[in-house]
C-alpha cells in the first residue's frame, strides 16, 4: 500500500522526466549528423582578441576538438550538458513533496493513522524515488547506445552504464536535498526553488574551486578522459545523500502535525 501510494504521488513526474530525458538523448544522437557537416566549416583560428584574452578562445577550440568524433560529441552535448542539467532538475522534482506536503492537502491525518512509523513512510517514499531516479539515469544513456548504430556510430553498453551510474550518484544528492527541504516546508515550490538555487550556486562555485566540481562527477568527465570511474566522487555523494536523508528523518520525527 505504501509503495503504491508513493508511486501515485510521483508517477507523472517520473514518466515526464523519463520521456523528456530519453528524447533529449536520442536527439543528441541524430544531431551528430548535422555537426559532422558543420564542424569542417568552422575556422578555429579566427577567434576575437577579447575571447583569447579571457581564455574563452582556448575553451572554444577544445570544445570543437572534443566533438569531432561521436564519443566526444555525445559526452559534451548529452552528458556534460543536457542530461546533467535536466537530470538535476528532475531529481529535485522527484524529491519534493511527501508527508509534510500532505498537511496542506488535508490528507496527512489519514496517513499518520496508518500502522507505520514516520521513518517507514519516509523510507518507502525515498526508496520509490531513488528507484525512479535510477531509471531516469540509466535509460537515456542506454537509448544512446541503442540508437548509435542507426547513424553508423558505436556507443558501448559499458559506456552507457558507466555514465548512467555517474548521473545517478550525484542526482541522488539533489534528490535527498529536496527530500530534506520538504520536511521543512509544506509546499512544493520552496524546496524546489531553494534546491535549484543551491545547485546553481554549487555550479558557479566549482568554477573558482575545482574541488567542488560535483558536476564533473555527474557528467563522467574522468571516465570519458581516462576510462576510470570517479569512485571518490561516488563515496562523497553517497555520504552527503545519506546525511541529508538522515536529517530529513530526524526532522520529520520531531514535526508536530
Amino acid at each position: 500500500m505504501l509503495w503504491h501510494k508513493a508511486w501515485l504521488e510521483t508517477r507523472w513526474r517520473f514518466i515526464i522526466a523519463l520521456l523528456i530525458l530519453t528524447v533529449m538523448a536520442a536527439s543528441n544522437v541524430f544531431d551528430y549528423l548535422a555537426t559532422q557537416r558543420l564542424l569542417p566549416l568552422v575556422d578555429t583560428t579566427v577567434v576575437p582578441p577579447a575571447a583569447e584574452a579571457t581564455g574563452l578562445g582556448g575553451m572554444i577550440r577544445d570544445a570543437i576538438e572534443i566533438q569531432k568524433d561521436f564519443r566526444g560529441f555525445i559526452w559534451y552535448q548529452a552528458f556534460r550538458q543536457n542530461l546533467t542539467q535536466m537530470g538535476v532538475f528532475f531529481a529535485i522534482l522527484l524529491g519534493c513533496g511527501g508527508l509534510l506536503h500532505e498537511s496542506s492537502k488535508g490528507s496527512v491525518l489519514f496517513t499518520l493513522s496508518l500502522p507505520v512509523t514516520r521513518r517507514q513512510l519516509l523510507g518507502v517514499r525515498t526508496g520509490a524515488g531513488l528507484t525512479q531516479l535510477f531509471a531516469i539515469s540509466m535509460v537515456p544513456p542506454l537509448a544512446i547506445s541503442s540508437l548509435a548504430p542507426s547513424i553508423g556510430q558505436h556507443f558501448t553498453m559499458v559506456d552507457a552504464l558507466a555514465h548512467g551510474i555517474c548521473i545517478f550518484f550525484v542526482a541522488a544528492v539533489f534528490f535527498s536535498l529536496a527530500s530534506f527541504l520538504s520536511t521543512l516546508f509544506a509546499d512544493i515550490w520552496r524546496p524546489l526553488l531553494i534546491a535549484i538555487g543551491i545547485a546553481c550556486a554549487v555550479a558557479l562555485a566549482s568554477v573558482a574551486v575545482p574541488q567542488l566540481a560535483i558536476f564533473s562527477v555527474m557528467n563522467g568527465e574522468s571516465y570519458f578522459k581516462t576510462g576510470s570511474l570517479p569512485w571518490a566522487g561516488f563515496l562523497t555523494s553517497a555520504v552527503i545523500a545519506t546525511a541529508l536523508l538522515y536529517g530529513a528523518a530526524e526532522t520529520l520525527e520531531r514535526r508536530d502535525f
